[in-house]
């Protein structure tokens, strides 16, 4: 089985919690009793747990050198985790388990990703077209999982959010082992000394802050989006309808990312990501005609899927390769945590305050991203930002020839 049909196949089982957890999982809360003000906590505090649980975790992955490991691991924990929602009732059990296993599963991401950046980079794998299977299993999980949720109880979300970690660590399984180069790089001072170097570097820092920025441009559409359609009048299929048609621009720029990239940067791709979201919230936030919010939605595939693959490419170009799954956790922990959390929790004011007006947040925050994607495209060449020394390692086998993998 080739390297690119293994990341695809864990890409796609990687999803299919996504696919259910977000949609339903607060269904399920509400249906252990739970109000508002105590599902938003649960939500919340999972959101930002994300923050410390990633970068550690990721940390001892590149300090192991072995992302698939800890991946795995990340996997059976968060199997064992999930699995404690069938035994809980009380708020504070539900709020204990919901922590401990978006501290596991989510950080299987930046994992997965420092492999799929590093098979891209060293043997190249098309990232676009085995990171495209996320998107795509991830609308069958939620179509799949609202036709359940019809015709059974809530716990079904319990039973399908089980299965779905399950078939994530059977791809975790079938990725392919690293294997030892001939000389490991490090900096002087170590491997948290290099971490602080690279975190520091302005040019890393804002290219990081710039893309988290474009994504969290989604806040007020992820939490308030179809709220404001149905306001509008718009019927659930319609809704539906919508939704997919910025999916499916997602899932075709995914489909044609090589060539993309070929005439673009990473800068590049995260300048039109922050053009494109000035553009699209601006104008969603007046509540265009339904012709022009088809438009619209089909920039979801420069405001996410270009901003995402800008902000890829540009971390496992930036960092060394010692820290990748460093580096793309520190990105995760920006982009899913602290920006898109705190976007978020201005959204709620806002949307209750002025509606629809709120995507005027979002395009504000596309501003943002793209006095920083300019800053990146002047100031960064295209290279690692920190360099490192090459020492041999004096406990490696060398009679066997090496060959870079994942």
């Amino acid at each position: 089985m080739s390297l690119s049909v293994r990341l695809s196949i864990f890409y796609g089982s990687l999803c299919l919690f996504g696919g259910i957890n977000m949609p339903f999982f607060p269904v399920w809360l509400k249906s252990k009793g739970l109000g508002s003000e105590d599902i938003a906590l649960v939500l919340a505090t999972t959101m930002f747990l994300r923050i410390a649980a990633g970068p550690v975790f990721a940390f001892v992955a590149d300090r192991w050198e072995n992302r698939r490991g800890v991946a795995i691991l990340l996997s059976w924990a968060s199997l064992a985790t999930v699995s404690l929602f069938l035994f809980t009732d009380s708020f504070w059990a539900i709020f204990l388990v919901a922590a401990l296993l978006m501290c596991l599963w989510p950080s299987v991401t930046p994992l997965v990703e420092s492999i799929a950046m590093r098979a891209t980079q060293e043997q190249g794998v098309d990232y676009g077209r085995v990171r495209l299977w996320c998107s795509i299993t991830f609308i069958f999980a939620a179509t799949g999982g609202g036709w359940l949720l019809e015709w059974n109880p809530a716990s079904i979300v319990i039973a399908c959010m089980i299965g779905s970690i399950a078939i994530g660590l059977g791809g975790a399984h079938l990725l392919v082992k690293e294997r030892p180069v001939r000389k490991r790089r490090r900096r002087p001072g170590g491997q948290f000394m290099a971490s602080l170097a690279i975190i520091r570097h302005p040019v890393f820092l804002v290219g990081l802050v710039t893309a988290s920025l474009v994504q969290s441009t989604h806040a007020v559409y992820y939490a308030f989006g179809t709220l404001n359609w149905q306001q509008l009048g718009y019927g659930e299929n319609l809704i539906g309808v919508l939704w997919a048609v910025g999916v499916i621009a997602e899932i075709i720029l995914f489909a044609f990312s090589a060539r993309v990239l070929k005439r673009f940067s990473p800068a590049s791709l995260l300048i039109l990501g922050a053009g494109a979201a000035m553009l699209r919230w601006t104008f969603t936030a007046f509540d265009p005609p339904l012709w022009a919010l088809f438009g619209l939605q089909i920039l979801h595939a420069l405001t996410f899927c270009a901003a995402h693959l800008g902000a890829m490419y540009f971390v496992a170009a930036a960092a060394p390769k010692s820290l990748a799954a460093t580096a793309q956790s520190l990105y995760g922990a920006l982009s899913s945590g602290v920006i898109m959390g705190a976007m978020t929790l201005a959204a709620g004011p806002l949307y209750q305050a002025y509606g629809g007006q709120a995507y005027l947040l979002s395009a504000a925050a596309g501003a943002l991203g793209l006095v920083g994607a300019l800053y990146v495209a002047a100031r960064w060449d295209g290279g690692t930002l920190i360099e490192e020394t090459e020492e041999e390692d004096e406990h490696r086998d060398h009679s066997e020839p090496t060959r870079p993998g994942c």
